[in-house]
């Protein structure tokens, strides 16, 4: 299912130009053009602004506006920045790429593997970066994106999450995390959240279908603790899939939310080829929060706890030692606690 992606044309950085000089003919723009419309008026998340989108693309091609673009890399950021004056969707987006990919299925059909994709996902161990215990047992985990495969990138969760599965506290860094695959954010989120509770629905326009989401019953490693305390850290590079995560721990009140506001873009779909070396990422369905009724497109994850992102860790750490310190039985780590609070509030 493509909604299992929940990705920006990110994934596409590696076949994006470098240079930035690719002429284009007169029909290859009225081809993208023609064919980016109609394929926004099929498959965009929402039919009346995919409507919108078409009708617009179309006048402004019947009116010349895209003459005087003689390369493919202008002419694909130009029509990028007039769709999101049109819709405001953080995820729609135009790329021209050096190779022709093959035609893209239909959204609700099974999406095949990219071998550029599947290897920036080795590359960066599923976005499972970083995992350290901290001083008092505080737990550290940094993720830059939730990879896919599932299978593997649960593998390197559940690897995590053992290293972790004793630290009174767990502080999860989302400020460098770009997005990722659905099914490995639900199972990130279970991690955190009761087997079985309900997560999301996720609306496809393709098949009309909502798909219930719940929190998995059976995971390759330890669930964290309810009794635990969870910081999660985001800012303005915290994006898509990532901002799936933290919404969710926001709204289930399993987490406290530091940092800045999110991106904001919430509609998942897939990247697929348009025309000769344009690609465009669609929005073909949405998420909806089964206690929020609504999601963060558009507004972003608003975190719970405000400060600039570079201060996020120093700030969970505070936060975190001000839950523990008066559930310490040591009177000397205790008193190590308290000196420590106070040298953070004095940064702060």
């Amino acid at each position: 299912m493509t909604r299992s992606i929940l990705v920006s044309l990110c994934l596409l950085t590696s076949a994006a130009s470098a240079d930035p000089e690719h002429p284009i003919t007169a029909a290859e723009r009225s081809e993208l053009v023609t064919k980016l419309g109609t394929a926004l008026e099929r498959y965009y998340v929402f039919p009346d602004k995919g409507r919108v989108l078409e009708q617009a693309l179309r006048s402004r091609l019947a009116h010349g506006d895209y003459a005087a673009i003689s390369t493919g890399e202008r002419l694909a950021a130009a029509i990028s920045t007039e769709l999101a004056a049109l819709v405001h969707d953080k995820h729609l987006e135009v790329r021209y790429v050096d190779a022709p990919p093959p035609p893209s299925p239909p959204p609700s059909s099974p999406a095949s593997a990219d071998p550029e994709e599947a290897a920036e996902h080795r590359y960066q161990n599923y976005g499972v970066t970083e995992v350290r215990r901290l001083k008092f047992n505080l737990g550290y985990v940094n993720f830059t994106m939730f990879g896919r495969p599932t299978a593997t990138a649960g593998d390197k969760l559940a690897a995590a999450m053992r290293l972790v599965a004793d630290t009174a506290a767990l502080v999860v860094d989302l400020r460098d995390c770009h997005g990722g695959d659905t099914d490995t954010v639900t199972l990130a989120e279970s991690y955190f959240i009761p087997a079985g509770t309900h997560l999301a629905d996720m609306y496809t326009r393709d098949d009309g279908k909502t798909e219930r989401t719940v929190a998995a019953d059976k995971l390759a490693g330890p669930r964290y603790p309810a009794d635990k305390p969870v910081f999660v850290l985001i800012g303005r590079d915290t994006a898509s899939g990532c901002e799936a995560f933290a919404y969710a721990m926001q709204s289930h009140k399993r987490a406290t939310l530091i940092g800045g506001r999110t991106v904001g873009a919430a509609h998942f779909g897939a990247p697929r080829h348009i025309a000769g070396h344009f690609m465009a990422f669609i929005p073909v369905g949405r998420p909806i929060d089964p206690i929020t009724h609504g999601n963060w497109e558009g507004t972003g994850v608003t975190p719970t706890m405000a400060v600039e992102p570079a201060r996020a860790v120093d700030s969970a750490e505070l936060a975190a030692l001000r839950v523990l310190a008066p559930r310490e039985p040591s009177p000397r780590r205790q008193a190590a606690m308290q000196k420590r609070i106070g040298e953070l509030e004095a940064g702060h």
